[in-house]
């Protein structure tokens, strides 16, 4: 995940830091660590799932933002970009700032070998504390197999797999569905 680990530093000053920085970086409890960039199937996925989901959810009061955006966990005294979120309603922007929200519903991660193990397990257990958020997935960009941890009433989490082209993940807090078969439309399988 990191390729640079920087000394401590408050949350503001990483939020100065990023506004002039040519890189994206990601604060973690006072470390500031640059995001290690991603392949092409990492980024079709990306385009995409950005894509699909926008598609389904024209006309509804809901947003779908790319890797650009910064998601806030102020309980986890973290900041991250991930590869899509979805908010539905009026995005609540961090002290004003446009380009940082703390209440998406729905967070969307691609993962590779170098970060799979960190999305599905620090990086989790991070956006859990974020209240709104109902549905975490995790796209893989071996095969054809989406993770989707859904919250329940009771505030646990619930894996549902979602393997192979013929499969669609249903995302409840949205009301959407996407099919696997155009989820990975344009992957290169042979890299």
């Amino acid at each position: 995940m990191s390729a640079e680990t920087s000394p401590q530093f408050t949350h503001e000053e990483f939020l100065e830091h990023e506004v002039h920085s040519n890189f994206r970086h990601e604060y973690k409890q006072g470390r500031v660590e640059m995001m290690a960039g991603g392949s092409h199937n990492h980024s079709q996925i990306i385009t995409k799932a950005v894509r699909l989901l926008d598609t389904s959810l024209d006309g509804r009061d809901c947003y779908v933002n790319s890797e650009a955006m910064l998601v806030h966990i102020k309980s986890a005294n973290m900041s991250t970009y991930p590869d899509t979120m979805v908010i539905c309603g009026k995005p609540n922007f961090l002290d004003r700032r446009k380009n940082i929200v703390t209440n998406p519903i729905v967070i969307v991660e691609v993962v590779s070998p170098s970060t799979e193990n960190y999305d599905r397990n620090e990086k989790f257990r991070a956006y859990q504390q974020l209240p709104s958020l109902k549905e975490y997935l995790l796209i893989s960009q071996n095969e054809p197999l989406v993770e989707v941890f859904s919250r329940t009433d009771s505030g646990s989490w619930i894996r549902t797999e979602y393997r192979g082209f013929e499969s669609s993940v249903k995302l409840e807090s949205i009301g959407v569905e996407i099919p696997l078969n155009k989820l990975y439309e344009k992957v290169d399988w042979s890299q």
